[in-house]
Order: structure tokens, then C-alpha cells, then sequence
């Protein structure tokens, strides 16, 4: 049985977003509106980091267009080839402008318009083929599915992981009170740091810097060893973790918490923090990098100002010629 031919058509913002994203559809043809490549113009000139994104974007379209005609752009240029075993499909430009706008669902005034009537015009012109709109923009993707487009997806060749639903979610949250879970401990104390040593059978899938919350107010850990038998676990405190503070920056609740915690601790060598937008991703771990970047500068004025210090005190003691086999001790003398 022969795969669905699938027509993906892009909108501007992913091309801003991956200017190679046109190479990504394997088999699969690629559409690329006149109004998108009209923004990417009038974005490239811009005083932007988004700017550079837009010219790579353009140029590597005129490298897979530029000795193609008129007609074979319009029809279809074909992409390089990954592989022997899987052919790659085509690229082609829509004349967007050139449609009727009483024969389309949506005015024209705006650009996102444009370009869901072009995918809703190769929908209806190839019902054979399944005809994807690909953009970033949650309220075009809306917008499309209202005005009767059947498929509409979002780019996401930058997530790392596939089945994130399967990645740890970096803490475990116990039923009632921890304590109660917990039959036999033993505990040590160095410093302000607590460290409890409990039987392993109470968090059978223990992951290393995994933190421990309960239903209550106060207990909060984090899992810092274990051997055959026992599991040691830091004893932190929820009064601790929410105390967390970055450049005046405090967590709201728990979980930033956590996510502080272990993006202040430097034994921890890489943090991944997933959620909702909104949750404090972006916050905490810009406040965080902020807090590099100045200690890094301070670090670089201290030795800049130790070098000038030494290189003073070098040019005073040449200055005075201190004879190589004298002390400075007899010097003074």
C-alpha cells in the first residue's frame, strides 16, 4: 500500500524559528506562500537577532531554487536527497496573491489569512493528498481548523525528546505524611545538613537528585546515594527550598523551588525543566545564567585589577634596579 503523499505548507515564523526547516519534511512536498517570503523581506532588514534568521532562511531557498524556471519553482523543485533509500520531495512557491479573494473563507487583510486560504486551496485542489499548515502560531492553528482546514501541526524538531510523557519528573510526591511510610531511620548531621539513611523499599524507582515532597507543610529531600539496603536522602525542608533566592527572585511554590535548588547546586552538572508556559521556566533560569555572567565579569575585573596590581609593584621594584641578589629583606635594611 502506497504512503499519503503529504503537502506541508509553512508558515513564516517556522522558517524564522529553523531556516532549514524546508529539508526536514523527507518525502513529503514543502509549500512556501509569496506571503511568507514577502515577511521574511521585510524582516531581514531589520536592527534584530531574528534578521540573520530570516536572510539564512532566504538564501537557502534561492540555493535550491536559483536555476530553476518560472514554471518549475511554481510546480515544484526538487529537494536534495537524504538517502538512497528515501527520496526526498518538493519545494515550491504559491502565488497566494493570486487567488480570488470571493472564492476564500478568510478576508484578506491580514497575512495569516493568506497563507491558511493558500493551504485550504491545496486541500481542496488535491483531495487525494493529505495537505498539513505548519506554524508556531497557536491562534493561526485555530483560526485554520475554523475556517475548514482538516490538518494543521506545530514544529517541534526542537524537542529532544519524543515520549516526554516518559521523562522523570525530577521529584516524588508521597501520600500523606512522609514519615509514615517510613519504619526505621537513622540520621547524621554535619553542619546545617541532615542527612537520613532509610530502607530502599520505600522508593523502589529512586533516580539520583531526585526530590521528596509530601502532602504536608514542611518535609521536602532530595536523594543523594543509596546501597543495597538504605537510601540516603537530604534532609531539606519546604521552609529551606521556598527561602531559595537569585537576584531577589524567589520561588512561588514548591516546584520552582526544587527547580532553584538544583539550578544553584553545583554538583549538578545539567538541569531540564519541562512545564506549561507560564510555570517560571524561563524566569528562574534566566535569573540563574544572570548570575554567571556577573560572577564571571566580577571574576575577570579581580584578576584584571591582581594584574595591574602586580604589574604596578613589578615596574616600581625595576624602577629602583633591586640588585637580583638581594633580598627585599636586606633592600629595606
Amino acid at each position: 500500500m502506497t504512503a499519503v503523499k503529504i503537502i506541508y505548507v509553512l508558515d513564516t515564523n517556522i522558517l524564522l524559528h529553523e531556516p532549514f526547516a524546508f529539508l526536514s519534511f523527507k518525502e513529503h512536498d514543502v509549500v512556501v506562500p509569496m506571503t511568507v517570503l514577502e515577511e521574511l523581506d521585510s524582516i531581514k532588514d531589520r536592527q534584530k537577532d531574528v534578521s540573520r534568521d530570516a536572510r539564512v532562511a532566504i538564501r537557502a531557498l534561492e540555493d535550491i531554487l536559483v536555476n530553476a524556471s518560472p514554471e518549475q519553482v511554481l510546480a515544484g523543485v526538487k529537494l536534495p536527497q537524504n538517502d538512497e533509500l528515501h527520496p526526498s520531495g518538493c519545494l515550491s512557491i504559491f502565488n497566494d496573491y493570486a487567488l480570488e479573494e470571493s472564492k476564500v473563507k478568510l478576508s484578506f487583510n491580514e497575512n495569516d489569512n493568506r497563507i491558511i486560504s493558500c493551504a485550504i486551496y491545496l486541500q481542496s485542489k488535491n483531495p487525494k493528498n493529505k495537505v498539513v499548515l505548519v506554524t508556531k502560531d497557536i491562534n493561526m492553528r485555530l483560526k485554520a481548523k475554523g475556517a475548514g482546514l482538516a490538518f494543521v501541526e506545530d514544529y517541534r524538531s526542537d524537542q529532544l525528546i519524543d515520549d516526554i510523557k516518559f521523562l522523570t519528573k525530577g521529584y516524588h510526591q508521597f501520600s500523606g505524611d512522609f514519615w509514615q511510610h517510613v519504619e526505621k531511620c537513622e540520621s547524621e548531621t554535619e553542619g546545617r545538613n541532615t542527612t537520613h539513611y532509610i530502607k530502599r523499599d520505600v522508593l523502589p524507582n529512586r533516580y539520583m537528585n531526585e526530590y521528596l515532597i509530601d502532602e504536608g507543610e514542611h518535609f521536602a529531600a532530595k536523594v543523594t546515594g543509596w546501597d543495597n539496603e538504605n537510601l540516603a536522602i537530604t534532609d531539606l525542608s519546604r521552609e529551606r527550598l521556598m527561602a531559595k533566592q537569585a537576584w531577589g527572585i524567589h520561588p512561588k511554590n514548591i516546584y520552582q523551588g526544587m527547580a532553584m535548588d538544583a539550578l544553584l547546586d553545583p554538583t549538578i552538572d545539567l538541569v531540564i525543566l519541562t512545564g506549561p508556559a507560564g510555570c517560571g521556566k524561563t524566569g528562574i533560569t534566566s535569573t540563574i545564567i544572570s548570575i554567571f555572567v556577573q560572577t564571571s565579569m566580577n571574576i575577570k575585573l579581580l584578576a584584571k585589577f591582581f594584574k595591574n596590581k602586580y604589574s604596578l609593584i613589578s615596574s616600581i621594584f625595576n624602577s629602583i634596579n633591586i640588585s637580583s641578589n638581594r633580598s627585599l629583606g636586606e633592600y629595606y635594611a
